[in-house]
């Protein structure tokens, strides 16, 4: 039944079937058309005693079996909507859209994989429906298969160029797989067929953001924020924006009016916490991880920052609890684990950083910092051929590991203790021996300064031609 037609028209199209069926009440077409009528006026209970009225007269009646579908799960009877949907496709094996409802349902229920077969099954019938396509990237989605989602995505645009919906969702399916040109691509199509939702502009200041230009970043993300006051994402991102560009002062007054609108947002507490912390103002951030923990006491990276600001203090026993307050959430935490032992290994205590890393490394056995703390400790101990052999096995696993430990390495290597793990040394161990001789000498360090600067040069030029492809995207 048209749309267009106007209630007055519609409800004369009920009145003339009620006075058919009253002369016949054996009419089964007049059933299901003062159905379709009540369908239109949304009165799916009624509609369904229609259709369910036809079927009787008729049980081959598919137009009615279909539309009884349509009416239960309106009423939110999704598992009598089916069995409808599958009596629909046993009258008509190719009635697609039927399909294409069970797998609705199914996708819903999160069947994904049954739901998959029901879309692939319609579009075997009838391929130029992006709606089909479009279930079934979402199904794809939902199983973490974004590459299967993005080629229906695409698919639907070799049908459609002008899909609404497929540039919105292939913008977000880029920026989530790090394709930040093409999500801005998307984006900008999306938008120029006049997207004007809070979603579209989020994805692009979120992809302006991760190239690095912010001033599109921040212009992107206010829009979604016009859009959406209340969103909270957008809000938070807007705040990471402003910190990206430098206004540290954007950024705290954005999250402090979020707090405003949201006083529960514990996001927004946490990353004003990170401000005051990078400003230097450790209590002021204490307070803030605090009133985060109050909110959210799972809240991870409140106390591992916490332990963190404690350990610059110089609080050692502090640092120490908020890791292991951690490690009683997340007992694998691998930067828990770390910083445990390198606390009390730091303080001296051996045979607590010796039973915390034995914990670490049986979570964790490949990880190159653990195997480097049980060297640190071995030659802490003067056992020199287990330190060089830990050593080895961290160097394997990150040829760049003294690096990271310059000034520990500096220190654990102070006095004799170079000239031991020399002499316990074999001959293969001499790439390690030259590589220890590049970080205590200071060599080393300057080598990935020197290293930094020509990267820095290389991403530097590499965002120039990402600019200008962004800029030339729409001309």
């Amino acid at each position: 039944m048209s749309m267009k037609l106007t209630r007055e028209q519609i409800q004369k199209i009920i009145d003339d079937m009620q006075k058919q069926i009253e002369k016949n009440p054996r009419n089964k077409e007049a059933y299901h058309d003062l159905s379709v009528a009540r369908m239109e006026f949304g009165q799916y209970d009624l509609a369904l005693e229609g259709f369910t009225k036809a079927i009787e007269l008729d049980p081959r009646f598919v137009s009615a079996t279909y539309l009884a579908g349509i009416c239960y799960a309106e009423l939110g009877r999704p598992d009598d909507a089916v069995e409808m949907w599958k009596k629909t496709v046993v009258l008509d094996k190719r009635h697609d859209n039927a399909m294409y409802f069970i797998g609705k349902i199914y996708g819903m229920k999160g069947m994904w994989d049954m739901a998959i077969h029901q879309f692939n099954q319609a579009l075997k019938i009838n391929d130029e429906m992006p709606q089909y396509y479009q279930g079934l990237a979402e199904m794809y989605l939902a199983k973490g298969e974004i590459a299967q989602a993005v080629e229906k995505w695409q698919h639907i645009l070799s049908i459609d160029e002008k899909n609404l919906q497929a540039h919105v969702n292939l913008s977000a399916a880029y920026l989530d797989l790090n394709d930040i040109e093409k999500s801005v691509r998307h984006g900008g199509i999306a938008v120029s067929l006049g997207a004007a939702s809070a979603t579209v502009y989020y994805n692009l200041g979120m992809a302006y953001l991760f190239a690095g230009i912010q001033s599109d970043s921040i212009k992107y993300l206010k829009l979604a924020k016009e859009v959406d006051p209340e969103d909270i994402p957008t809000r938070l991102s807007l705040g990471e924006a402003y910190i990206a560009s430098g206004d540290r002062e954007a950024a705290i007054a954005e999250w402090k009016e979020l707090l405003e609108k949201a006083p529960g947002s514990a996001d927004a507490l946490y990353n004003l916490g990170l401000a005051a912390a990078q400003e230097g103002r450790g209590t002021e951030a204490i307070d803030y991880f605090n009133q985060t923990l109050a909110i959210d006491s799972a809240y991870v990276p409140a106390i591992a920052n916490k332990g963190i600001q404690y350990y610059l203090e110089g609080k050692w026993q502090e640092s120490l609890t908020e890791w292991e307050n951690v490690l009683k959430i997340d007992p694998t935490h691998t930067q828990a684990l770390g910083n445990l032992v390198e606390i009390y290994l730091g303080q001296g205590q051996v045979e607590l950083a010796k039973q915390w890393l034995e914990q670490a490394m049986e979570a964790h056995p490949n990880e190159a910092r653990y195997h480097y703390l049980r060297g640190a400790i071995g030659l802490k101990k003067s056992q020199i051929k287990e330190a060089l052999t830990s050593w080895k096995q961290a160097y394997q696993i990150d040829p760049e590991i003294f690096v990271h430990y310059t000034t520990h390495v500096q220190e654990t290597l102070a006095g004799d203790k170079f000239e031991h793990l020399i002499a316990a040394a074999q001959a293969e161990d001499q790439e390690l021996l030259q590589k220890l001789q590049e970080v205590k000498s200071g060599q080393a360090v300057q080598k990935v300064i020197q290293a930094a600067k020509v990267q820095a040069e290389i991403q530097k030029e590499e965002k120039q031609g990402l600019m200008q492809k962004l800029k030339n995207l729409f001309k």
